[in-house]
């Protein structure tokens, strides 16, 4: 791929418009790169366009303010809803960040793969942001940020990498063994500072 496609490029324009003024607090501003960064884990792991778009378009379904449902059939309208069922597998409630790390662990056994897909390279995307902030700030940091204690969120990591790992009909092995790496890199992080 040779630069976005129109198509992703419209993803990416609806969600910094939809997505970035529904997110609260502290986690506006590194919410804005989210979508996009997910999209660049995707595409480095050889995900389809389907899956860029609907990896770009979870984060606006689970913005933190106000019921996301309201934007759903925009998102069906406009980019199919082929999309729009994979975006919806993939987004996680919005909820405490304890309260949502649980439903991801309970949804990664039904989710479809792509959606399997899109949920790692979220996950990559939180725990390389957690490590970079853990290396400026201390591990001290995370609970400010929206997440949860240093060892909540190093335990975190390595339970998502196992959960992914237990679903044998996933074919994406590389995604989920950058996580394992991340996460690892983090618990180690945490136990040495």
């Amino acid at each position: 791929m040779y630069g976005y496609s129109d198509r992703i490029n419209h993803a990416l324009t609806f969600a910094a418009k939809h997505h970035s003024p529904r997110a609260t607090g502290v986690a506006a501003l590194p919410s804005a790169a989210a979508p996009a960064n997910v999209a660049v884990i995707l595409a480095r792991h050889g995900a389809d366009e389907t899956t860029l778009v609907a990896g770009i378009l979870h984060h606006v379904l689970e913005a933190g303010s106000g019921p996301a449902d309201d934007l759903a059939p925009k998102i069906g309208e406009k980019f199919g809803s082929v999309v729009l069922g994979v975006a919806r597998d993939a987004a996680a409630p919005a909820a405490a960040w304890r309260h949502r790390k649980r439903a991801i662990l309970t949804s990664i056994v039904t989710m479809e793969p792509r959606a399997l897909d899109i949920r790692c390279a979220a996950e990559i995307h939180e725990c390389g942001s957690a490590i970079a902030l853990i290396e400026r700030l201390g591990p001290e940091y995370l609970e400010i940020h929206g997440l949860g204690t240093p060892h909540e969120t190093a335990a975190w990591y390595g339970d998502a990498a196992a959960a992914l790992g237990r679903r044998s009909d996933w074919p994406a092995r590389a995604l989920r063994s950058e996580l394992a790496t991340l996460a690892n890199r983090l618990a180690a992080l945490i136990l040495t500072v």
